[in-house]
């Protein structure tokens, strides 16, 4: 691969605006010293007793200059620039003012009719990407020619009294065959990669000079301008564009200095100087044409294989490779289906038999989908493929198949179902067990009330007596203390029992919350004032649609935690509010507070904090398990919440009496 050779691995090369950024200062300052300069040369070179050059590369490097330069105004800055150059050169050179300017003239219009034509035509992207361009920059040169020979035959006219057309002609060769070899310069495309290596061009640059010096010797005359035409042609073939472009210029100016010197097979006694350099003008003209449209046309293929490979890559690799099998599938007239291209995917999800005819259980698949069937999932071995096909436009033989691999899939769909039913089996098993241990924890604790009742009821009998000496009566205050705990038990069993059930507890029914709260404190005042904690009530809830027992265990396990964990000296405020459609209550207490970790289980069943259960404070860890319960079935919520500097708040919302 040569140096020219870019990353294949792009489709084309981007587009850039052509009127994007300012042409540089030195680049105007080179342009026109050459313009200058190849312009007294042109002059200075013409033969003879004739007011036109052999060659005006002036015209080229013109047109060179209104291609490269990016904006509109700076196009119109070049072409004054042109004018005043090219007139004061020809002045320089030594031609009549008047003939100087209309020359000027003459080569800015040239300029600007080629950039109309190239515009005009090319849509604003003149380069020669395409062989329509090549096609648009020849005519846009011909016009240019045709101008230039024009105007140029005219003023040699009027002013020299010279015949019109053949300066006319002369001049516009020259200025064809200039334009032709230089131009192209400014509208190169960006580069392709190419397979030549710089050794090929350098062999067939040296092949090229070596035809060139045969058929351009002074001392051969013979008929074979022809022969540089095929090794041109190997360069448009093979060679990046630029490549070609410079080299059929450096051609065209070696043959044009070895015509002017008298050599060539144009240099024929029978014609003057000025005819022969006429017929080498158009014979460069040709030859540089030639070369232009042959090294775009290239270019163009060039692009649109790189856009079909990229295509293809695109269709049959990548992503699409690994998941999706394509191919297809050719009828005979008898029906029998072969496979005429595929991509490695379809190769491998294929049986192979080493046949040329496909059939088997897959083709009858994709029979199947090409009649309407839709995709069609069938196992092949240890896979299982879907498969589905489409017929081709314009080709009533052929048609495309999709293979897809759903093996992986499917297991994955079976492994997930399996889960999901495995799933569901655990939950109603789960299910199952509560409903098993909250029966037998109703039936036990509903067997449990009977005796403990009697016991309690027992103890206070024989504690009303007047039999049993002070020893004896501290058993019975143990027995029936300890009673009653194992009684209060057995009634947060049942009540939690009750709400893992969805019991309605007692009928709803409007309760007034402000006198259950001044009960609840009431009852609760005698512990309170024990340890000279402070119970305070701030608000006024109204009246609420709840279970008025439900309330009041709400109420009192609420409180009986507040006076439990608030040190003595401390104080529970109880403070009621009600807004729009819900009542809230919130408990709060002066009490050590909570941790996120305990809030985040508070209302867990039998969880106790592992502070209390270090300071052996007495529970059983359901007060606020019941709590949540019965805020639940009565349509409500419950939330804790603890500050950093200690207490925690319990706040209680119900549905309001409207």
């Amino acid at each position: 691969m040569s140096d020219f050779a870019m990353d294949a691995s792009l489709a084309e090369p981007a587009r850039r605006s052509w009127f994007s950024t300012r042409f540089p200062w030195w680049g105007w300052a080179v342009a026109l010293v050459l313009i200058f300069a190849t312009s007294i040369l042109g002059v200075e070179f013409a033969p003879t007793h004739s007011s036109v050059a052999v060659w005006w590369p002036a015209a080229g490097l013109s047109v060179l200059l209104v291609l490269v330069v990016r904006t509109r105004r700076e196009q119109v800055w070049a072409l004054g620039a042109i004018l005043l150059t090219t007139a004061l050169a020809n002045v320089v050179a030594g031609r009549p003012p008047l003939v100087a300017a209309a020359f000027g003239v003459a080569n800015a219009l040239e300029a600007l009719v080629v950039l109309a034509v190239l515009l005009s035509l090319g849509r604003g992207d003149p380069t020669l990407r395409t062989l329509a361009a090549a096609a648009r920059f020849v005519l846009a040169v011909v016009c240019g020619a045709i101008v230039i020979g024009a105007l140029a035959g005219s003023t040699v006219a009027v002013l020299d009294g010279v015949s019109f057309f053949p300066t006319a002609a002369l001049v516009a060769a020259s200025h064809a065959a200039a334009v032709l070899m230089i131009a192209p310069f400014g509208l190169l495309p960006p580069p392709l990669p190419v397979r030549a290596t710089v050794t090929e061009m350098v062999v067939q640059a040296a092949i090229l000079a070596g035809v060139i010096g045969l058929v351009f010797h002074p001392s051969v005359h013979l008929s074979l301008s022809f022969i540089p035409y095929p090794v041109l042609a190997w360069a448009s073939f093979r060679f990046p564009i630029r490549v070609v472009v410079t080299e059929t210029l450096l051609a065209s100016v070696a043959m044009l200095g070895l015509t002017i010197a008298g050599g060539g097979p144009y240099n024929l006694p029978s014609l003057d100087f000025a005819q022969r350099a006429g017929l080498a003008e158009v014979f460069l003209v040709t030859f540089a044409g030639f070369a232009v449209v042959l090294a775009t046309a290239q270019y163009e293929l060039r692009a649109s294989n790189r856009r079909l490979v990229a295509t293809s890559r695109l269709l049959s690799g990548s992503l699409v490779e690994a998941a999706v099998g394509l191919l297809i599938a050719e009828r005979s007239e008898t029906g029998s289906l072969c496979i005429v291209w595929s991509n490695r995917t379809a190769a491998e999800l294929l049986p192979s038999d080493g046949g040329t005819l496909w059939d088997g259980p897959i083709a009858d698949a994709a029979r199947a989908a090409l009649a309407g069937a839709g995709s069609v999932t069938l196992p092949s071995g240890e896979r299982t493929l879907t498969v589905a096909a489409n017929p081709i436009p314009d080709e009533a033989d052929r048609f495309a198949v999709q293979l897809v691999d759903v093996t992986e899939t499917l297991r994955l769909q079976a492994a997930t179902l399996a889960a999901q039913q495995a799933q569901e089996a655990a939950h109603s098993t789960r299910i199952d067990l509560e409903r098993q241990r909250g029966d037998f924890v109703a039936t036990t604790s509903h067997e449990l009330r009977t005796p403990i009742t009697s016991i309690i009821g027992f103890c206070e009998l024989l504690a009303d007596g007047d039999s049993l000496g002070s020893e004896e009566r501290s058993w019975i205050e143990v027995i029936g203390r300890n009673a009653a705990r194992l009684g209060s038990l057995v009634e947060d069993l049942l009540t939690l029992s009750a709400a893992d059930g969805k019991s309605e507890g007692g009928a709803r029914q409007d309760v007034d919350l402000d006198a259950q709260i001044d009960q609840t404190i009431g009852e609760l005042s005698v512990v309170a004032a024990k340890k000279r904690i402070a119970l305070r009530v701030d608000g006024r809830a109204g009246v609420a649609v709840a279970d008025a027992a439900d309330v009041g265990r709400i109420l009192t396990n609420l409180l009986s935690n507040a006076v439990k964990f608030t040190p003595e000296g401390g104080t529970v405020t109880v403070s009621a509010s009600a807004s729009g459609t819900t009542a809230t209550i919130v408990v709060s207490d002066t009490g050590p507070g909570m941790s996120e970790d305990e809030l985040a289980h508070a209302f867990d069943r039998f969880y106790r904090a592992p502070g209390m259960e270090r300071a052996a404070v007495p529970g059983t860890g359901l007060g606020l398990a019941i709590v949540a319960a019965l805020v639940e079935r009565n349509q409500g919520s419950v939330r804790l919440a603890s500050g950093p500097g200690g207490g925690t708040r319990a706040t209680v919302e119900l549905m309001r009496t409207t």
